[in-house]
């Protein structure tokens, strides 16, 4: 453990609550809250790592014992909602609470309540372009990859490969920021974008808009939308007999992707997707270490199938952001001696940790990114698990994670 861990704090676990009422049940002298919003209902899979992780980082914080101060967690279901976001950033302020841990919903309307009150907001998953600027946003800090790191590999990854593609986005904030970044991304490299589809988050029937992509001459389809929406695409490109290569953005790892498809596995077979390394340099140790701590308290993430012989694993591997920004808060306590708001947000700044999977992690006053540009790799899926590519550098050299 990092030795800025043990230097004055205990983490008490207390009942984390998915109602959206502030807490009225804590003993007087309790120490900073750390809220946590997330779409605990509307998108499961991210809802749940927000969640587990920070608790990960809670428990092995209590377990440390060193100090007197405790954190506390609120979990709080702004059910992928902007409104309901910003409704649970009041929450956090009004509660007077430490740290806000987010998926990035309505983050942009979100910062204009934490700015004022000096609220650190710790991103772990939107990667838009948006909200992440320490001038106009200085509460809003990034503990994931970035959409311009992912998409500049994504589209260099692409016109390697193709000579043009299909553009499928949602219209979630999401998909637009990622798409609008891709487009760029791929014009750049000279990739002919043959069609463009907007669709409707979790639409039911994209059947005209796959046509339409077959009928541009689409070489292949490059898919940066929620996990309904990349499995209705795939389903029916598949099951009209279209064979074509498919890439995806971060999303298509989330595990409903597979669920959705489980009647054809075989459909999702070769799909590539972007996302962050899992393990570091120093290799998978650190990360197989969070990972056994992460699996003692919930148990393995199973994604619902079975492939050869043996049940489908959805790594721990997004859940690390949200352990590393409960890791950094517990750092920047001590350095701000316990205080919340503006010196906890100046405190933030000064402190690094080591991160879950062994990556350093910290920030600075021109800073909100987390995660280096260099981070980036390639995934392709096979009997429903997926490993890392071999046709990209980076890629080549890290191992498969048990899944």
């Amino acid at each position: 453990m990092h030795p800025l861990l043990a230097l004055s704090l205990v983490a008490v676990v207390l009942s984390a609550t998915r109602c959206q009422q502030p807490s009225s049940t804590l003993p007087a002298g309790d120490g900073p809250l750390v809220v946590i919003s997330a779409p605990l209902t509307t998108d499961p899979w991210i809802g749940r790592f927000a969640e587990r992780g920070a608790q990960v980082a809670v428990d092995q914080l209590r377990a440390a014992g060193a100090g007197q101060r405790k954190i506390r967690l609120q979990v709080l279901d702004n059910n992928a909602s902007p409104s309901t976001a910003v409704a649970n950033a009041r929450t956090a302020v009004a509660e007077g609470a430490g740290a806000l841990i987010t998926d990035g919903t309505g983050a942009l309307a979100v910062s204009r309540v934490t700015d004022p009150a000096s609220l650190p907001v710790f991103v772990v998953y939107d990667g838009g372009a948006s909200f992440v600027d320490a001038r106009t946003h200085p509460t809003i800090f990034r503990l994931a990859p970035a959409n311009r790191y992912m998409s500049r590999r994504l589209a260099d990854y692409v016109a390697g490969k193709t000579s043009s593609v299909a553009l499928f986005s949602d219209d979630s904030s999401y998909g637009r920021d990622g798409a609008s970044q891709l487009g760029v991304d791929l014009a750049h490299n000279g990739v002919p974008v043959v069609a463009r589809s907007v669709l409707p988050a979790a639409a039911r029937d994209v059947s005209a808009q796959v046509l339409a992509a077959r009928r541009a001459g689409a070489k292949a389809l490059v898919l940066w939308a929620g996990a309904p929406d990349v499995a209705q695409v795939i389903r029916t490109a598949r099951s009209t007999g279209w064979q074509v290569p498919v890439y995806i953005g971060p999303s298509g790892e989330d595990p409903l992707v597979r669920q959705q498809l489980a009647d054809h596995p075989e459909w999702l077979d070769g799909a590539t997707f972007v996302s962050f390394r899992i393990t570091s340099e120093q290799g998978p140790a650190p990360f197989n270490r969070f990972r056994s701590s992460y699996e003692r308290r919930y148990g393995a993430d199973k994604v619902g199938m079975s492939a050869d012989g043996r049940p489908v694993v959805q790594p721990p591997d997004w859940a690390t952001y949200s352990y590393d920004a409960i890791m950094l808060v517990a750092a920047a306590l001590a350095q701000s001696h316990g205080k919340v708001g503006a010196p906890l947000l100046t405190a933030v700044q000064m402190v690094s940790i080591t991160g879950a999977n062994g990556d350093q992690r910290g920030f600075g006053p021109d800073n909100r990114e987390g995660v280096s540009s260099s981070d980036m790799y390639f995934a392709r899926f096979h009997h429903m698990r997926f490993a890392p590519v071999t046709d990209d550098l980076l890629s080549t050299y890290l191992p498969t994670v048990e899944q």
